[in-house]
Order: C-alpha cells, then sequence, then structure tokens
C-alpha cells in the first residue's frame, strides 16, 4: 500500500499530487511577483516617455538646463518615483542636448528587498536661429 502511495504523490507525468502542488505555489509566486513589480515597471515606462518627449522639447524650444531639470523632478513625482537633481545628467555637446537620468527602486518581495535600477538616455538637436 505505501508504494502505491508514493507513486500517486510523485508521477512521473506531473499528474501527482506533488506536481499539482508545485504547479499552483509557482504559479502564486508569479501572480504575487506580477502584482509587486507590474506597478514599478508601468512607472517607468510612463516616465521614460515623458523624459524622451521632453527632451525633444528642450532641443526644439531651447530649453535650459534648469528648466529641464524642474520638469524631470515634475514628471518624476507624478509618476511616484523618488528622484533628485544628483540623478540627472545634462550635456550639450555637437549640437545636441543629452540626458542621463538614473535612479533605483526599491522593491520589497517579503523576506528579500531588491533594488530595481532604471537608466533613462534622452538627446535630442538643439533648435537653430
Amino acid at each position: 500500500m505505501k508504494s502505491n502511495y508514493l507513486r500517486r504523490m510523485s508521477d512521473s507525468d506531473g499528474k501527482g499530487v506533488l506536481g499539482c502542488i508545485l504547479m499552483i505555489f509557482l504559479t502564486g509566486v508569479a501572480i504575487y511577483l506580477g502584482i509587486v513589480l507590474a506597478p514599478i515597471y508601468y512607472s517607468n515606462f510612463n516616465f521614460e516617455s515623458a523624459v524622451k518627449t521632453e527632451i525633444t522639447k528642450a532641443g526644439a524650444h531651447f530649453l535650459d538646463d534648469e528648466t529641464i531639470v524642474k520638469d524631470i523632478l515634475d514628471f518624476a513625482r507624478r509618476n511616484e518615483i523618488r528622484l533628485t537633481r544628483e540623478n540627472i545628467a545634462i550635456d550639450r555637446f555637437a549640437g545636441q542636448v543629452h540626458v542621463n537620468v538614473h535612479y533605483s527602486v526599491p522593491v520589497d518581495l517579503g523576506p528579500i528587498e531588491h533594488n530595481l535600477s532604471f537608466q533613462i538616455s534622452a538627446s535630442s538637436f538643439i533648435g537653430t536661429l
């Protein structure tokens, strides 16, 4: 009787109780990670899109560095991203505006805490008079 019981617990086709429990566990972990990580990646996607639009506008409208930084910080605040002036690097070189934004978001995954790092790079030609 015991050997029949053990065979049902670990069927090689995954039809046993252990296979079912493992799939339920992995599905639960995947759903949990999706719930925790999806808002972070969605905020980053919106923020990156706003930064690239702003940099395109900055080159066409001759915006100064402080205006660009202020606008980027406003976009970050709207997307609930903690950003400081030190996370933003602006270079003007060869008729282009280059902006790099680097930041990290702490993620609490229960027993593990991890930092997700994001790097946004955008550039635009400076308009001419």
